[in-house]
C-alpha cells in the first residue's frame, strides 16, 4: 500500500487538490451570499468545462480543512456553483483563457522586446467577443478550442455587477464568452446588443438550444415531408456505422413522429440494466423551412433538463440534416429558395454599348469605305479588302522556246 501511494502519478495528486480547492470556493460562495443576502447579483465566471450538470457526484461532506475553516467537523458541500450561490446567478462560461494581467511582467503589448516588425500579443490583437447560449451549438463549441481574452472576462463581470446590462431578475442565464480578431474594445452598445441577441435566444420556445436550420420557398405539404424524414431518412442515418457503432454511453436509436410537422429522434442508454431517454433531436418542418433543437429525455429517470453538452453523435446528425434538405429538394417535398434579382442582373439584360478598339498601327491603315449591300457576293462583295497588294511573281516577256 506506501508503494502504491508513492506511485501515484502527478495528475493524480493534481486533480485531487483541484477538487479541493473547487469545493473550497463553492462553500465560500455559499457563506458569501448568505451574509450579502438578498438583492445582490449573483456572478459565477466557469470554465467551459466545468460543473456542465454531468459530473457524478461523489462527496457531500467534507472534513478536516473546510470543516475547521467553518466550524464543527463536517461541511456540506455544493454540487455546483450555482447551488452554492442560491437562486438566479449569472453564469459566464469561458475558453482557454489568454492574456496577462497589468500586474505581470509580461503585460507589455510586444513580444520579445523592441523589434524592427513588433509582433503584439494576443491579449491586444484579439479584443472582439461573441456571447452565446452554452446549451447551444455556437456556446457548446467553445469547449472544443475557442479561447477567451481575460480583459474581456473582467469586462463583462464588472459590467454584470454594476447591472449595466439589463437581464432577467427571476431567472438566472447560462452564457459563454469567446474572443475573435480584431483590436478595438467592445463598447457599452455592443456589451448590449450581444446580451439581447442572447436572451432574445433563450426566451425562444427552443430555449436557445438550437442546433439547425433550413429555408425553404414553400414546403407543399409538411406531413408528407415529416413522414419521409421519420420513416425514410432517419433510420437509414440511424443503421450507419458512425451512429450504430457507438457501444458505450447514450446514443440515438430510433425516430418518431410525433404530430403532422414534428419529428423527434431519441437518445437512449443504459441504467442499472434499464433502457432510459436521455435526450432528444426535436426536428420541426415548417411551410418555409427545417428547424432542430436539442429536447430534455425523459424526466422520471433524472433526465428532464436539456444536457448542456453536445449528445453523442448529434453533429453526424446535424451535417446530415443539411444533405436531407437538399434531398427534399430534390424529391419534390420542398422548393427551393428564390434568390431575389439584383441590379447588377438587370444592367446584365441592357444592350451593350458599342465599344471601340484602337490598336497602336491604326494610324498607319487606310478607313475602309462603306461597302452597300447590293454588291456582288464574295469576299469584296461583303465589304473584304486586301491589307497589300501580294506578289505574284513576273509573267514572262517571251513564249518557251522548243530547246526548253
Amino acid at each position: 500500500k506506501r508503494r502504491a501511494d508513492a506511485e501515484k502519478s502527478a495528475d493524480e495528486r493534481g486533480g485531487s487538490e483541484d477538487k479541493m480547492i473547487r469545493s473550497s470556493i463553492r462553500v465560500a460562495a455559499r457563506e458569501a451570499v448568505g451574509v450579502a443576502g438578498a438583492g445582490v447579483s449573483k456572478i459565477a465566471i466557469l470554465s467551459s468545462d466545468k460543473e456542465m450538470g454531468d459530473e457524478e457526484v461523489t462527496e457531500k461532506k467534507g472534513k478536516g480543512l473546510l470543516g475547521g475553516l467553518f466550524g464543527g467537523n463536517a461541511v456540506e458541500i455544493p454540487d455546483t456553483m450555482s447551488e452554492a450561490l442560491k437562486g438566479a446567478t449569472v453564469v459566464v462560461r469561458h475558453g482557454e483563457l489568454f492574456g496577462a494581467p497589468e500586474s505581470s511582467p509580461e503585460s507589455s503589448p510586444f513580444m520579445g522586446g523592441p523589434r524592427r516588425e513588433p509582433v503584439l500579443r494576443e491579449m491586444y490583437t484579439m479584443r472582439s467577443i461573441r456571447i452565446d447560449p452554452t446549451i447551444s451549438v455556437s456556446g457548446s463549441a467553445i469547449a472544443g478550442g475557442s479561447k477567451t481574452n481575460r480583459v474581456a472576462v473582467g469586462a463583462v463581470a464588472s459590467r454584470l455587477g454594476m447591472e449595466k446590462i439589463e437581464l432577467p431578475k427571476r431567472s438566472g442565464i447560462d452564457v459563454s464568452l469567446s474572443s475573435f480578431a480584431g483590436t478595438d474594445t467592445p463598447t457599452e452598445e455592443e456589451w448590449k446588443k450581444e446580451f439581447s441577441r442572447v436572451i432574445e435566444l433563450i426566451s425562444s420556445p427552443s430555449g436557445g438550444a438550437n442546433l439547425f436550420s433550413a429555408e425553404f420557398s414553400s414546403v407543399p405539404s409538411t406531413k408528407r415531408l415529416a413522414q419521409w424524414i421519420a420513416t425514410k431518412w432517419a433510420p437509414a442515418i440511424l443503421r450507419s456505422y458512425d451512429i450504430a457503432g457507438t457501444r458505450v454511453g447514450a446514443r440515438p436509436v430510433y425516430a418518431v413522429q410525433t404530430d403532422e410537422n414534428t419529428v423527434e429522434i431519441v437518445w437512449q442508454e443504459l441504467v442499472d440494466f434499464n433502457s432510459v431517454t436521455s435526450g432528444r433531436m426535436i426536428i420541426k418542418i415548417e411551410d418555409t423551412g427545417i428547424t432542430a433543437t436539442r429536447g430534455p429525455g425523459n424526466a422520471a429517470d433524472g433526465f428532464g433538463r436539456i444536457s448542456m453538452k453536445p449528445l453523442a453523435g448529434e453533429d453526424i446528425l446535424v451535417r446530415r440534416l443539411a444533405d436531407a434538405a437538399s434531398q427534399a429538394i430534390e424529391k419534390g417535398l420542398a422548393t427551393k429558395t428564390k434568390v431575389p434579382a439584383k441590379e447588377s442582373a438587370a444592367q446584365q439584360t441592357q444592350e451593350k454599348p458599342v465599344t471601340t478598339l484602337v490598336s497602336s498601327s491604326a494610324a498607319s491603315v487606310p478607313a475602309t469605305p462603306a461597302v452597300s449591300a447590293s454588291s456582288g457576293p464574295g469576299p469584296r462583295g461583303a465589304g473584304t479588302r486586301r491589307s497589300a497588294e501580294r506578289t505574284r511573281g513576273t509573267r514572262r516577256k517571251s513564249p518557251p522556246t522548243s530547246s526548253e
